[in-house]
C-alpha cells in the first residue's frame, strides 16, 4: 500500500520483501505460448494479450507515483542523487504501459471503448499543440486507430450504454487495488515504497543490441512466412502477433537510456530500421494505387 504521508523522499518507508518487476512491453513476450509451430504460437498470442484497461490502470498509477516522486524530491532535493533511479524506473514503466496500450489490439467492447477514449485523448492533446510529436503525423496515426476493423465508437457528452465501469477505470477514478496487482512474474502496480525493487530493475537493463537482433530476425521471419505458397493457416494472426512483439522490442530500445556508445549506435539503427519500413510501406501503398 502507498503511504502518502511521507513529506520527502528521505521519509519513505520501503518494503523489504522481494518483488519481481517487469514492464508491460517486456511482459508481452512472456505471453507467447510454447508450441512447435512458430506461426501458430504467434497467432495464439493474440488470444493471450492483456485487456487495454488493465494496461491503462497500471500506467495511470505509475504516472501518479512518478509525479509523487517529483513532489517529494522538490521537498528535499538533497535525497534525489541517492534515489533518482526509483523515479527513472517509474517513468520508464509508466511510458511502457502507455505504449503497450497502442500496440495491443482491442479484444472486447471495453477494449474498443478504451481505444476510442485513448484516441480522443491524444487527438485533443495534439490538437491543442501540447504534444511532443509532429501534429500532422499524429493526425495520420490517429486516423488509423481503428484499422483493425472494429467499429468506431462515437463518444460525445454521454457514456455509451454498459461502459460506466470502463469509463471509471479509464479516467482513473477506479484504479487497480492490492488484490489486482498481477500475479507471479507478471506486471505489477508499483509504488514509491517498492523503491529497492525498482532500483534493482533499473540497474539491470536489457541488452539493447540483443533486442535489435531479435527484432531483425522477427522481421525476416515474417517476410519468409509471407512468401509461403499456399499461405499457412495461421499466417494473418501470426503476422499480427509477431509485429506486436517486434515493435515492443524496438520501443523498449527507445525507452531504456543508453549507457554506452554501443547503446547509442543501437538506438540510431532502430531509428533507421523503422524509417526504412515506414517508407517501404508508404511506397507499397502508392504502387497499389
Amino acid at each position: 500500500m502507498t503511504d502518502n504521508t511521507a513529506p520527502s523522499l528521505r521519509d519513505l518507508v520501503f518494503t523489504t520483501g522481494s518483488m519481481s518487476v517487469i514492464d508491460d512491453l517486456a511482459a508481452l513476450e512472456t505471453l507467447l505460448p510454447e508450441m512447435p509451430d512458430e506461426r501458430e504460437r504467434h497467432a495464439a498470442l493474440l488470444e493471450r494479450l492483456p485487456p487495454i484497461l488493465d494496461l491503462r490502470g497500471r500506467a495511470l498509477v505509475h504516472a501518479r507515483e512518478y509525479q509523487r516522486f517529483l513532489t517529494l524530491a522538490e521537498a528535499d532535493p538533497s535525497a534525489l542523487a541517492h534515489l533518482v533511479h526509483i523515479g527513472n524506473a517509474l517513468a520508464l514503466i509508466g511510458h511502457a504501459g502507455e505504449i503497450a496500450m497502442l500496440l495491443v489490439p482491442p479484444g472486447s467492447p471495453e477494449d474498443r471503448f478504451a481505444k476510442a477514449m485513448l484516441t480522443n485523448e491524444r487527438r485533443e492533446q495534439y490538437g491543442n499543440g501540447d504534444g511532443v510529436h509532429d501534429a500532422k503525423l499524429m493526425e495520420r496515426a490517429l486516423r488509423r486507430s481503428f484499422a483493425d476493423g472494429n467499429p468506431r465508437l462515437v463518444i460525445g457528452a454521454h457514456i455509451p450504454p454498459g461502459m460506466d465501469e470502463a469509463f471509471l477505470r479509464f479516467s482513473g477514478t477506479v484504479l487497480p487495488g492490492p488484490g489486482e496487482e498481477g500475479e507471479g512474474n507478471g506486471p505489477h502496480v508499483h509504488h514509491l515504497e517498492h523503491g529497492p525493487a525498482l532500483e534493482g530493475w533499473f540497474d539491470d537493463p536489457p541488452d539493447l543490441a540483443l533486442l535489435l537482433d531479435e527484432a531483425r530476425n522477427m522481421f525476416a521471419a515474417i517476410e519468409t512466412w509471407s512468401r509461403a505458397e499456399p499461405p499457412a493457416p495461421f499466417w494473418h494472426g501470426a503476422r499480427r502477433g509477431a509485429l506486436i512483439l517486434t515493435y515492443a522490442k524496438l520501443c523498449r530500445i527507445g525507452l531504456w537510456p543508453a549507457r554506452s556508445s554501443g547503446d547509442l549506435v543501437v538506438k540510431m539503427e532502430v531509428e533507421r530500421l523503422v524509417s526504412e519500413r515506414v517508407w517501404a510501406t508508404l511506397a507499397g501503398r502508392q504502387t497499389r494505387r
